[in-house]
Order: structure tokens, then sequence, then C-alpha cells
């Protein structure tokens, strides 16, 4: 009888560190995605924060502040070269009064020289602009709130919707191309 109740209180304490360590694998668990959310996601102080830095160049703006938008796109593209959803394309319509153009400058997260492409491109940009002139921006966010692409406009009676433009520029390519759209 006694062995028995001695193997009974073995099976227990078995159980109960069994337990134990269960409820400790349910914790840690716990913590780890509680963490892990947190460290992906932005708060609203964090989002404003961030868009605050783009949105007070919208609307009419000389040459000279479209040159510190593109430098603040620049340093940004930079700092958030591994979360792409920080780093807002750019769509230009016409730079200068001598290139009259579309371009988009879009980061690819995908590919493993684009941020460095991207930063470039943009300094091209920012060298293209002119100065003296005033130009037309226009932000639109995603819809988690951060912002998603800036549309740079050489006239306010430019605006372009983005998406009408690229559809347009692949018509453009695939009739070029001898297909239709």
């Amino acid at each position: 009888m006694e062995n028995a109740s001695k193997a009974l209180l073995i099976a227990g304490a078995i159980l109960l560190c069994i337990l134990i360590i269960a409820i400790g694998m349910f914790i840690y668990n716990s913590a780890s995605s509680t963490i892990t959310d947190s460290l992906t996601s932005m708060s609203t102080q964090e989002i404003d924060a961030f868009n605050n830095q783009f949105t007070g160049y919208e609307g009419a703006q000389t040459g000279s502040n479209i040159k510190a938008l593109v430098g603040r796109l620049i340093a940004n593209a930079d700092t958030y070269r591994d979360e792409p959803a920080k780093v807002p394309q750019v769509y230009i319509n016409q730079l200068s009064n001598t290139k009259k153009n579309f371009v988009r400058a879009a980061f690819d997260a995908n590919n493993a020289g684009m941020p460095q492409n991207y930063i470039t491109y943009l300094g091209k940009i920012r060298n293209s602009v002119e100065t003296k002139h005033e130009y037309w921006v226009e932000i639109n966010f995603q819809d988690n709130g951060i912002i998603d692409y800036i549309i740079i406009s050489y006239d306010a009676s430019d605006k372009v919707d983005p998406d009408a433009q690229m559809r347009t520029n692949q018509s453009n390519v695939q009739c070029a191309m001898g297909q239709t759209p």
C-alpha cells in the first residue's frame, strides 16, 4: 500500500509539472504575439507624427519647398527601407517648363537594389525642380492612415489621377506594340 501511495504522489507531481509547463508555454506565446503586434502596428499618434512630415507640403508650394519635400522623401526612404508601407510613392506631372511628361517613382521592397534606385531617382527629381516656380502637391492615404502616394504637379490645373494616368500610359504602350488595350 505504501508503494501505491508513493506512485500516486509521483504521478501527481509529474502531472503538476506538465501543467506548469503548459501554462508557461501559453503565457510565452501570448506575450510574444502581443510584443510582435505592438512592434508592427502604429498608434494614431505615430501615424500622425509620420504623416506630419509631409502634409505641410500639401497645396501650392514653391520649387524650394518641393526640393525640401523630395529631400524628406529621400531621408524617409533611407530610414524605412525595410518597411515599404512607410515609403510613399511619388507621381510627378511635369517638373519643369521643358519636361512635360508624367512619371512615377515607386519603392519596390521585393527588389534588393530598389531603395537606392528610388533614392537616386528622387535626387534626379529634386535637381529638375525649378526653384522659383509654384507647384501643386496632393497627398493620398492608405486605408490604415499612412500616406500612400504624393502627386506633384507643375500647375494646379495639371492635377491628374495617377491610376487613370498609369492606365492611359499602359494603353499607349500596348497600342504602340500593336496590342489592343
